[in-house]
């Protein structure tokens, strides 16, 4: 009896359970929150110029056809599209500044992880203003976009060297840059756009060539200027700076070719410039003493040597026969004007240094030896030769 109360008990407890057991599972199921959905992104390429496209593509899993997707920029909404069967998405997007790019759900709102995008400033085109060898050349800039204000900073490289650099902020589309073009030929500028709200730094380069124009008496202009200044630094005698070659300033560039051994036209052209592109100032061939005068008959220029190096040079025509004396001398006397000994004329701010023969101003100067035998030298700079000089000093005359 005892056996048949236990079945009993047992047989009515089992469906008790069972309901029991199949309310937990119900529970359960409808209770647990659903599997969120995971969204990749990617962009490419990850830095464009303004005005260029960047793709933009993912997947979504669990892989549902036809399921929209958001492409955010710093969190706001640029684009939406669609996903294949394979939950694959892909777009295009132009941007006009760096952001943050995420692909979003619009579902349920799953996000992918953030990718970095940089957007750099476009550079137009350039164009050259104006140009000067060994003066000032000025280059506009154009950019995009057109609001761009940032810092544009550059260097100027001639013969692989630094020579100029320097920085402008934009204050328009198209911003000029003037740099030092210390040279004639091809100059590479190195432009660099800076950050600027939202947009990422670039550097890139541009090159353009100087060339010198043909120069002679009656020339003027910011060529003409630079031209003086350079022959300076190289210490050959100009009559002074100006933007007009005078007819004194004309015997400053025969001096340049006379010691460079280019054409002695009285014109500064082609092979001049590029010389000049290279010249160093010329070394007298003796350094001592330390202060003299150098004559040179082959190259027909006269050299004031002080502290053993050039400290300036002049054109002069010696004796048309060759007869200049050849030698170490000295200057005998000075005088700031004598007689010629062989006839009517002044001979101006004379220097005699042997015999007869003397440095003294005179004209014509032609650019050969046309004399009798004396040094001449223009009258302009004859003064100059006058008063760096004394009795006594040595004068070495050679060929």
């Amino acid at each position: 009896m005892c056996q048949d109360l236990r079945r009993i008990a047992v047989a009515r407890c089992v469906p008790v359970f069972a309901a029991l057991l199949l309310m937990v599972l119900l529970t359960a199921a409808f209770s647990s929150p659903a599997t969120a959905a995971t969204v990749t992104c990617s962009v490419d390429p990850a830095a464009v110029v303004f005005g260029n496209d960047a793709v933009v593509e993912g997947t979504v899993d669990p892989a549902v056809a036809g399921q929209e997707v958001a492409v955010d920029l710093d969190g706001v909404q640029l684009k939406t599209i669609l996903t294949d069967a394979a939950g694959h998405f892909v777009t295009t997007i132009t941007p006009d500044r760096g952001a943050q790019v995420t692909a979003r759900l619009v579902a349920d709102g799953s996000v992918s992880m953030p990718v970095t995008l940089e957007v750099k400033p476009r550079l137009v085109g350039t164009r050259v203003l104006s140009r000067c060898p060994f003066g000032y050349s000025k280059l506009a800039v154009r950019v995009a976009p057109a609001a761009y204000r940032g810092v544009i900073g550059y260097k100027v490289y001639h013969h692989t060297r630094l020579v100029a650099r320097g920085s402008v902020t934009a204050r328009a589309q198209t911003t000029s840059l003037r740099f030092k073009t210390p040279g004639v030929g091809k100059f590479k500028v190195t432009i660099t756009f800076n950050d600027w709200n939202g947009l990422s730094q670039r550097a890139l380069s541009t090159s353009f060539r100087v060339t010198g124009k043909r120069i002679t008496v009656g020339s003027s202009g910011p060529q003409v200027t630079a031209l003086l200044k350079r022959l300076a630094y190289l210490r050959f005698r100009i009559p002074g700076v100006s933007s007009r070659l005078s007819t004194n300033a004309r015997d400053s560039i025969m001096a340049f070719q006379k010691a460079y051994r280019l054409a002695r036209t009285y014109v500064f052209d082609g092979n001049d410039w590029a010389k000049l592109d290279v010249a160093k100032v010329i070394a007298p061939r003796s350094k001592t003493p330390k202060l003299h005068i150098e004559i040179d008959k082959t190259r027909q220029i006269l050299m004031v040597v002080k502290n053993g190096a050039v400290y300036g040079v002049i054109c002069i025509s010696s004796g048309a026969t060759g007869n200049t004396p050849e030698g170490w001398h000295r200057i005998l006397w000075k005088s700031p004007a004598t007689s010629s000994w062989l006839g009517a004329g002044v001979l101006y701010r004379t220097m005699t240094f042997h015999g007869n023969f003397a440095i003294h101003g005179y004209a014509p100067v032609p650019p050969y030896p046309a004399s009798h035998g004396c040094v001449r030298e223009p009258y302009w700079v004859a003064n100059w030769t006058y008063i760096n000089s004394f009795v006594g000093e040595a004068v070495y005359v050679y060929h």
